[in-house]
């Protein structure tokens, strides 16, 4: 919604070619009350046409005195789009309101632009569509032509069954925008074809703006059509498909990326996700305390404390609102987590390791920096480990007599133990990706396996030997089915969803879309070096950061 400090102003947007004949008698019909007001102004552009309209237009609103009118005349003609967006960055970088699309050729009805106006008003949409096919009736007393009537009929349903919404004409030349939509839409980038109609509502619908429809009255006169209608009803299905395919994470077109508001979907109730798959392993294996790394929103989260878990969350964003016990603000590619892993029962990191640069320096990281102690002193120093053991003796294997001369010995108590890594990341080796790669595409998406904002990929293979590398030791892998059910709501995506649950159980490195690993960390050096038995060291030696653990003599006459 537009601000309420700045009065509304609103431009009205004539885009003309070749219109000379109809220019004249446009201005004629539009409302005299809307000329010389202060918050309406018009912009007509001549996109490089080869006659007189301009020059026409301007000795009519000389005659009449009108001075809130602009022409313009492109040098290169730009299209039919390429027109639309000079006169929306007009009306951006002029602090418009709301521009208003009017064609120069006189086919929609002038007369209805106070509607617009009083429209915008009342409701403040992000767009309003003039639609013509309210009445089939009224489409064809306008002169309509039946093979268009039924081919805006056909489209209509085709994108609003992709797109979710119920328009009842996509294909209207007679819209108005807010500009606070087209500010954060990136619509410089769409065709100069006829469709970038077409493709500004897609990116409406992607950004989930609101749309009001308005009754307009059909008319089609003796002005020229210079759309071809197969080509552009090919442009239509294809920018349609485009649009789903990149909701659905199977292409990313820089038309609407990072543009959707729900880049990171909730998958915990969709079945056979990975996100699903985590909550039932957290709940067999009786969770607590949960470390989520990467817990983006707290989807996961959410769920986990509503089963009574307590979550600590780690990400660079914060997530929503009261969904976990506990949130720690880090940049996992730079940030040391403060946390003690022995806090915790399990670990999450759910679609993580893809982002980072090096997952491996991470990775090892956890294992060998965040200790028992992490939480209140770190490493410590080295002389207060040394302290720790100095006394602590192995009594296996000596008898009474060697055990009282080394002095009483002391039972070790194990290690705290590290807790359970539930980790989940894509399959780049996927039946689609190898298909595509063999027909030589290779196709980023906003989300998905080819997530354009994924730096690292794994095949089954290489992720084991990296985890195995890293000091993990992997308990079990989970092939996890490509998740219909999160984009394809309903009896539909679920059954596609059981499918390939069944073939990346059979093929794992072809059919899983993802993997999730159960393993647990070993313990790491320094952390090993903390709970090592000190069986002998010489009195007179200081400890020191630099401690020499390789005092040979000793070791020697211990052992003989």
């Amino acid at each position: 919604m537009q601000s309420s400090n700045k009065p509304d102003r609103f431009l009205i947007y004539v885009v003309a070619y070749e219109a000379e004949q109809h220019l004249f008698d446009l201005f004629e019909r539009i409302p005299f009350m809307l000329f010389n007001r202060d918050d309406v102004h018009f912009l007509v552009n001549d996109d490089a046409s080869a006659d007189n309209g301009a020059l026409i237009l301007k000795k009519w609103l000389v005659a009449h005195d009108i001075y809130n009118v602009t022409i313009l005349k492109n040098r290169i003609n730009q299209g039919y789009g390429g027109n639309q967006k000079i006169g929306f960055r007009a009306a951006i970088d002029d602090e418009y309101s709301c521009v208003i699309l009017l064609h120069g050729d006189g086919q929609y009805a002038p007369e209805l632009l106070p509607e617009f106006i009083e429209t915008w008003r009342e409701t403040r949409p992000d767009v309003i569509l003039g639609s013509r096919m309210h009445s089939t009736r009224s489409a064809r007393a306008g002169g309509m032509p039946w093979y268009k009537l039924v081919g805006n009929r056909i489209l209509t349903r085709f994108q609003n069954w992709l797109t979710g919404w119920s328009l009842s004409e996509y294909h209207t030349g007679y819209r108005a925008y807010s500009t606070k939509f087209l500010q954060s839409v990136p619509f410089e980038i769409n065709t100069n074809d006829f469709h970038f109609d077409t493709e500004i509502l897609l990116q409406a619908a992607h950004v989930e703006a609101s749309v009001q429809e308005i009754n307009i009255p059909t008319f089609y006169g003796n002005e020229i059509c210079r759309v071809q209608g197969f080509k552009y009803a090919w442009n239509v299905v294809t920018a349609t498909i485009q649009y789903k395919m990149h909701q659905w994470g199977m292409l990313c077109s820089l038309k609407l990326r990072n543009l959707s508001t729900d880049r990171y979907r909730d998958k915990t109730q969709a079945e056979y996700s990975s996100h699903a798959l985590a909550l039932k392993l957290l709940k067999a294996r009786h969770a607590q305390n949960v470390l989520d790394i990467g817990c983006g929103p707290g989807h996961v989260a959410s769920q986990c404390e509503q089963q009574g878990m307590q979550v600590t969350g780690v990400d660079c964003s914060r997530p929503q609102s009261e969904v976990m016990s506990r949130f720690i603000f880090a940049d996992l590619e730079r940030d040391e987590i403060p946390v003690s892993l022995t806090d915790y029962d399990t670990m999450l990191m759910l679609d993580v390791i893809e982002h980072l640069a090096h997952p491996e320096e991470f990775l090892l990281a956890l294992r060998n920096e965040h200790r028992a102690d992490a939480g209140s002193n770190q490493m410590g120093n080295i002389e207060n480990v040394a302290s720790a053991h100095c006394n602590e003796v192995i009594s296996d294997g000596y008898n009474e007599d060697e055990q009282n001369s080394l002095g009483t010995p002391q039972v070790l108590s194990d290690p705290p133990a590290l807790p359970l890594l539930l980790l989940s990341t894509p399959n780049v080796a996927f039946a689609a990706v190898r298909l595509n790669l063999l027909f030589g595409r290779f196709n980023y998406a906003e989300r998905g396996i080819l997530d354009i904002t994924h730096k690292r990929l794994f095949t089954r293979r290489t992720l084991l030997r990296m985890l195995e590398d890293c000091g993990y030791n992997v308990e079990r892998v989970h092939a996890i089915g490509a998740p219909f059910s999160a984009v394809m709501p309903g009896r539909l995506g679920k059954w596609l969803g059981w499918m390939a649950g069944l073939l990346a159980k059979a093929w794992p490195a072809l059919f899983a879309f993802q993997f999730m690993v159960e393993c647990r960390p070993r313990p790491g050096v320094r952390e090993s070096l903390k709970n090592a038995l000190r069986v002998h060291e010489h009195p007179t030696h200081v400890s020191t950061p630099e401690f020499d653990v390789s005092h040979q003599s000793g070791r020697q006459d211990f052992f003989e």
